[in-house]
């Protein structure tokens, strides 16, 4: 009884079973038909959409025309500076596909579209490849676009990123394409829309970029080479991975090779033709600073072409171009090997010139020194002494130059000390142990905080991460900034952020003007007038410089310089009430020099740019505020003067000045006066009078 009711329940259970899997089996065909007719239905909507919207015209103002838009850029006077393609589809370099060499052409195919004479926009094969890839990967890594597809892509102007969306939009466009154009008017699009790097759009402008002839003009390993540019311009950027796009390049010439496209005679000879690519701008002026004005525009307005109204003194840009082709051949001798300056407006912040490099051939006249950031030295000093005299100290405070000052800062041997000096010397004469003592005592914060409203610099740190060496020009800063925040000394504490376009009127007559930045106020005027009558005294100057300087001018001038990195960086700002100049001498790689020092390297740019700007007339700086006061204080001490002390006439603030009379000074029984110094001078003193000197 047992077996037969065993026996009855399997054959129960495998009933159960079948009907489950019969169940299941018309599961799996519903979805498959249900999939099936989403499908039929996906693809018909898909064809319907694209035979019912209109193609895409190459007929004038048609989507896939070139624009032919440009844009001028003009000087404040209205000369031109530069006209530059504004990256639309150009006429200007838009060549048809018969002046394209067919190597370039073929190669593009082998590599990014094998199958491209055979689809009709989206390859299936390519597509189903990368899905795969994609789900055993676990990333989308792969799209198996089409140059078809590419192209949709650059004329949509949708994003790079693979989302289904943009491939969705990209596979709609492409087929309209494919419907519109020929394949060869299809390749035709694609090599004058494809971006080859460094602002090139289209083959003929990256030839004309990188080796100064156009397309037609390439060698066969030149072609070849642009061909592999626009999979990835940044990683193949001949200009900085040039082994990398070569290797690229050899692998694709195999590639040719085997396809019977380019016989193997050809391809040897290709990889074997030397490649010297590099930057060949449009012919300009001011390039460094037509750059710059590229930079600030938004990619929309660069786009619609038009005029560019410019900040730029286009003479005073020539002048200082050949001054500084001189300067830096006189110093050819010393390892100095580039210099940049730049000169602003003080009451605009204006740009009036910018001279990034001597000289704009090879990859280091490429480099805009203005806008790199570089170690200033003591150029950032004055921002030092501005928050101690906010904070309350004054010209006259005393500062302790000496190697034990602060217990956070000592440098060991003998480096000079110059003991108790006044703030107006120590800044005028920019002693380093005076600043190391002033930044500790206006604190490292409060400096910083100085230092970014004045936009010269971000500091995105803690004051750890910086210290007390934030004086001596630990950040790196750009020149551009440099000169702009020392506006806050001639500009009454306020900060101005340069700038270098007025507008720009596009082509359909639209006019665009760039959004001004507010003022800053960093400090008070009084403060502001203070630093800056310090930075402009020459007497305050000898004690550390000497006479018979660059800075020595017909008119005063508020000046600092900077030396540092080993002599590699040398920078002077020097400002007056109606322009700010900061110059730069030094090597781009960090090179140090033969110890050229500021005075010498970067100071004689400053004067001479100076010197253009005034041609002939006197600069000036601003009056002193009302609340300036004039004092009489003790040369040594800063105290009030009292009758045995040297005097010195000095400004203060009204009620910041010194309070009591010098007690440094002590009449002795002889007639002569004997010096009471405060205990802070107990190391230096020691260290003076071990080294047989006297105080």
């Amino acid at each position: 009884m047992r077996a037969v009711a065993g026996t009855i329940g399997g054959a129960r259970g495998w009933a159960i079973a079948r009907r489950v899997a019969r169940a299941a089996r018309r599961a799996v065909r519903a979805a498959m038909v249900a999939a099936m007719v989403a499908l039929v239905a996906v693809v018909q909507v898909t064809l319907a959409a694209v035979w019912l919207w209109p193609a895409p015209s190459t007929a004038p103002g048609g989507e896939l025309a070139p624009r032919g838009g440009v844009l001028t850029l003009v000087d404040r006077r209205g000369e031109v500076i530069a006209t530059v393609p504004t990256g639309a589809p150009d006429r200007d370099h838009w060549v048809p596909l018969a002046e394209i060499p067919a190597v370039a052409v073929a190669a593009v195919i082998a590599s990014e579209d094998h199958r491209f004479w055979d689809h009709r926009g989206v390859d299936g094969l390519g597509l189903a490849r990368a899905a795969w890839l994609d789900l055993t990967g676990g990333a989308l890594a792969y799209g198996g676009s089409t140059l078809t597809m590419q192209l949709a892509r650059m004329i949509r102007g949708t994003t790079t990123a693979r989302t289904a969306w943009n491939k969705a939009g990209d596979t709609m466009y492409a087929l309209r394409l494919e419907r519109a154009l020929s394949k060869r008017e299809i390749l035709e699009q694609w090599f004058n829309r494809a971006y080859f790097g460094h602002g090139a759009h289209g083959i003929d402008a990256a030839a004309r970029r990188y080796f100064g002839r156009p397309v037609r003009a390439l060698s066969t390993g030149e072609a070849v080479l642009l061909a592999v540019l626009p999979r990835a311009p940044g990683a193949y950027d001949p200009l900085r991975h040039l082994d990398r796009a070569r290797a690229r390049r050899d692998r694709v010439l195999a590639r040719l090779v085997a396809r019977g496209e380019l016989s193997a005679h050809d391809a040897l000879v290709a990889r074997a033709t030397p490649l010297a690519p590099r930057l060949h701008e449009p012919a300009s002026d001011a390039p460094h600073f037509v750059r710059h004005v590229l930079d600030q525009l938004p990619p929309a307005q660069r786009a619609a072409g038009g005029v560019v109204r410019t900040t730029l003194d286009l003479r005073l840009q020539h002048r200082l171009e050949r001054r500084l082709a001189e300067h830096v051949a006189g110093l050819a001798g010393r390892n100095v090997d580039q210099a940049g300056v730049v000169v602003l407006d003080t009451a605009t912040s204006e740009v009036l010139a910018m001279v990034g490099s001597a000289g704009w051939d090879g990859e280091a006249g490429q480099i805009n020194i203005t806008t790199r950031r570089r170690h200033p030295g003591s150029a950032l000093k004055p921002f030092v002494y501005a928050a101690a005299i906010e904070a309350g100290d004054h010209p006259a405070s005393i500062a302790w130059d000496v190697a034990d000052a602060t217990p956070g800062y000592f440098v060991a041997g003998e480096p000079p000390e110059r003991g108790p000096v006044r703030y107006r010397e120590a800044l005028a004469s920019s002693y380093n142990f005076a600043a190391v003592w002033t930044l500790e005592r206006a604190g490292v914060a409060r400096v910083m905080t100085v230092l970014r409203q004045a936009g010269v610099a971000e500091l995105s740190g803690a004051p750890d991460s910086y210290g007390l060496r934030l004086a001596l020009g630990a950040p790196k800063v750009r020149l551009l900034d440099l000169a702009a925040g020392y506006g806050v000394f001639v500009r009454a504490g306020r900060a101005r952020a340069p700038r270098a376009v007025v507008d720009v009127t596009a082509i359909d007559g639209a006019r665009w003007r760039p959004e001004a930045a507010p003022d800053a106020r960093v400090v008070s005027p009084t403060t502001a007038w203070l630093v800056m009558d310090m930075l402009a005294d020459p007497e305050a100057r000898r004690a550390g410089f000497g006479h018979e300087l660059p800075l020595d001018l017909p008119w005063p001038v508020a000046a600092k310089t900077g030396t540092a990195r080993g002599f590699a960086d040398t920078v002077t700002v020097a400002a007056t009430e109606q322009v700010i100049v900061a110059a730069w001498g030094g090597t781009f790689d960090g090179t140090p020099t033969q110890g050229v020092v500021a005075m010498a390297g970067a100071a004689p740019l400053a004067r001479d740019a100076l010197l253009a700007v005034a041609d002939g007339a006197r600069l000036t700086l601003p009056p002193p505020p009302d609340a300036i006061d004039d004092v009489e204080v003790c040369a040594l001490s800063g105290a009030l003067a009292g009758p045995a002390c040297p005097r010195k006439h000095e400004h203060v603030a009204r009620g910041h000045g010194p309070t009591h009379a010098c007690d440094w000074h002590q009449p002795a029984a002889d007639g002569r006066v004997a010096v009471r110094w405060p205990a802070e001078a107990d190391g230096w003193l020691e260290r003076v009078r071990g080294r047989g000197q006297r105080p």
